[in-house]
């Protein structure tokens, strides 16, 4: 019973992030993104680093934002722990402070962590002091619990919020920023000082996407999360930030690229977590990049050589990271609007067989985050991450790429088939490889102006792996970014 009131409980407070978020995304006004360096104590004692990409409308003395967090490990014993969720917040300003109370529903685990489901939810007070007009210092003070795990506490924070260039409520003039998508892959050569898993030599497959914003017109801003496609290493998953130095313009241009950020599970020893990435290449027209880097966890002797593939779009857009000097300021009736379309649901996987435990595979539901881009009529590109929240597999994640096809419409009701690449691993499931191949179909229909669509998938790892039936439901709140 009392799981099941907490289940009830956890689906309305979903529902009701869900729908904030939808109201949010017709209506903000600005965005922000801050980083929070925090110590957990209690029963497993972590440091972690979280993020959080915001929407914010301002109603009245009210600032009322929404959007989502990240938690990594960075020090410690558990690199490779990650959870990845919602926050909302209430915030007022006053002369010379800020102040604000908050929530998250989140999911994940991992590194061997005692995260239970996955399932976690914060309660988070903090008071920011401005220092200059974009940015704030804060100290905060969280309530943190893993309630089907033993992680859980009550601690202060350290924290530095920016607000980025994006606007929703432009006027005549919108000022664009250059940036890119890379869609990569690669291998990293590991030996058997990098994996736990019985290994002299491997070969282990990488994909990702990593976000760019041009800040000068030799250097690029990134942020990349990627994760282990195929080989040993399933449920290895990274998160990085860097810069990108172009020296010289050409269709074949030279590179250098420098990251650092957190990484771990799949066996890779990456201790707590922090990492660094350098590496150098070659830009070919604007479109192709191939690079050799060198992958080391900075706490282990995890060392790896990487050799990566990209395929990067670029385009200029109002969509930003960080202000800068350079942009340019155009007339917007110049420029074409894109529509972007946010997914923010829950799934749930029903599988028959057993893990890599021995024990008959449960139903998994759990929070389903990405991203819904036009291609031509009717067809979306789509980027997903899946987090686990109940079953028992707290540490088990996917990344999705794939395709929407809305086929028909029939009064208030889309029909179509979607499909994805999928890499996951974690929490003891069989996944095989690390690679699968996922099939369906969706009906969408809206509520308050909102798309809301209802996904029944089949989930292929491979013959006498973990191959689910998927049934999900998702909110999918559109805005609009100009470009040209």
């Amino acid at each position: 019973m009392q799981a099941f009131i907490f289940g009830l409980m956890k689906s309305r407070l979903f529902f009701l992030l869900g729908m904030l978020a939808s109201t949010l995304a017709g209506v903000s006004q600005n965005t922000s993104t801050s980083l929070q360096w925090e110590q957990l104590n209690g029963p497993t004692p972590m440091q972690w680093i979280t993020q959080r990409f915001l929407l914010h409308q301002s109603t009245g003395q009210l600032d009322l934002s929404m959007g989502l967090e990240t938690q990594s490990a960075v020090l410690g014993d558990y690199g490779g722990f990650y959870v990845f969720g919602l926050h909302a917040r209430a915030s007022r300003k006053n002369k010379y402070f800020t102040s604000w109370a908050g929530c998250s529903l989140a999911t994940g685990g991992g590194a061997g962590a005692p995260d239970g489901d996955g399932l976690m939810y914060r309660f988070q007070g903090q008071v920011d002091i401005p220092i200059n007009s974009n940015s704030t210092l804060g100290l905060g003070y969280n309530y943190i619990d893993f309630p089907s795990g033993a992680i859980t506490s009550n601690h202060f924070s350290f924290g530095l919020q920016y607000t980025m260039p994006y606007q929703w409520e432009v006027n005549s003039h919108v000022e664009l920023y250059s940036g890119s998508i890379s869609v990569l892959t690669g291998c990293l050569l590991f030996d058997n000082e990098d994996v736990g898993r019985s290994m002299e030599n491997g070969v282990s497959f990488y994909n990702g996407v990593r976000f760019s914003q041009g800040i000068t017109e030799t250097l690029d801003l990134d942020l990349q999360l990627g994760a282990s496609a195929i080989g040993v290493t399933d449920g290895f998953m990274d998160y990085k930030a860097g810069i990108t130095f172009v020296p010289f313009q050409g269709k074949v241009r030279p590179l250098i690229r420098g990251q650092i950020g957190s990484g771990g599970g799949g066996a890779v020893h990456t201790g707590g977590g922090l990492s660094s990435f350098f590496g150098a290449g070659i830009r070919l027209f604007e479109h192709i990049e191939l690079s050799a880097s060198y992958w080391d966890a900075l706490l282990t002797e995890m060392e790896a050589p990487f050799i990566e593939l990209a395929f990067r779009f670029p385009f200029e857009s109002n969509l930003g990271f960080i202000h800068s000097k350079a942009k340019r300021k155009f007339d917007t009736i110049d420029l074409t609007s894109q529509e972007l379309t946010l997914i923010i649901g829950n799934r749930t996987n029903l599988a028959q067989g057993q893990d890599r435990n021995g024990l008959d595979y449960k139903p998994m539901s759990s929070i389903f985050l990405g991203a819904k881009l036009p291609v031509v009529k009717n067809i979306y590109f789509s980027g997903e991450t899946l987090w686990a929240a109940t079953g028992g597999y707290g540490a088990y994640a996917e990344g999705m790429f794939g395709l929407y096809y809305d086929a028909a419409r029939f009064s208030k009701y889309k029909i179509g088939i979607n499909s994805s690449v999928v890499a996951a691993g974690g929490g003891g499931i069989d996944v095989g490889r690390g690679t699968a191949l996922a099939i369906g179909a969706h009906l969408q229909t809206t509520a308050r102006n909102v798309p809301i669509s209802f996904i029944l998938r089949y989930k292929y790892f491979g013959q006498n792996a973990y191959n689910p039936i998927v049934i999900g439901v998702q909110i999918e709140p559109i805005f609009k970014v100009f470009k040209r």
